[in-house]
């Protein structure tokens, strides 16, 4: 019989690590208010999303972190009019724009970690785990960057801190995207390494059918 990808089981848990992936994200952006001015966070919102990435694979992973993007929507839509928005056109679809990018991409796109749970859960080695996870991570993290610099490069077209508008995007977003994806690296091989069984459903199902 055909495993279904979205089993009630699965969907469950799609909506328990959003929501957790959300309190996660209020906190840090709470801590880091003030902080960074047009917007960003340091903190660990991404690691739900990776979590349900590695247990369940690609489309929950995008489903849960699509889920996030639209609970933030919910609170909060901080939109920017920048300076490329000319014309009656533009001025229109600039918001739109933001609120894809910013919001509803960003997060998103950190599932497509799960292009890697096939190859995670057939690793014999922890070694070999470890490397899916850094380019689960990476690609996700990564992702989300871009993302965050795409909106940054329309919004900001200007020189700022004495850089050109893509420069100051690149350098700004960074800021507080290097460190998220390298926190998530490490949260993700510490619970790959203390609770394998929390990243793989089936080795926690043999588990118990031994005892």
């Amino acid at each position: 019989m055909k495993k279904r990808i979205f089993s009630t089981r699965v969907l469950a848990e799609v909506a328990i690590f959003a929501a957790l992936a959300f309190a996660l994200d209020v906190l840090q952006g709470g801590i880091f208010k003030g902080i960074f001015i047009n917007g960003g966070s340091i903190g660990f919102a991404m690691i739900p999303i990776f979590i349900i990435s590695y247990r369940r694979g690609l489309l929950p992973g995008i489903l849960c972190g699509f889920i996030l993007s639209l609970i933030q929507m919910l609170g909060c839509i901080y939109i920017i009019q920048g300076k490329t928005l000319d014309g009656a056109f533009m001025q229109a679809a600039g918001p739109f724009i933001q609120v894809m990018l910013d919001y509803v991409l960003a997060y998103t796109v950190v599932g497509f970690a799960g292009v890697f749970m096939s190859f995670y859960q057939k690793s014999n080695s922890f070694k070999s785990k470890l490397i899916w996870i850094t380019l689960g991570c990476l690609l996700g993290g990564l992702l989300k960057y871009a993302s965050h610099t795409l909106a940054g490069l329309w919004f900001w077209p200007g020189e700022m801190w004495g850089v050109g508008g893509a420069a100051y995007s690149f350098l700004y977003n960074g800021l507080y995207c290097i460190p998220n994806i390298i926190i998530s690296i490490l949260i993700m091989t510490v619970i790959a390494k203390a609770y394998p069984s929390f990243l793989s459903p089936d080795m926690a199902k043999e588990d118990n059918a031994d005892e």
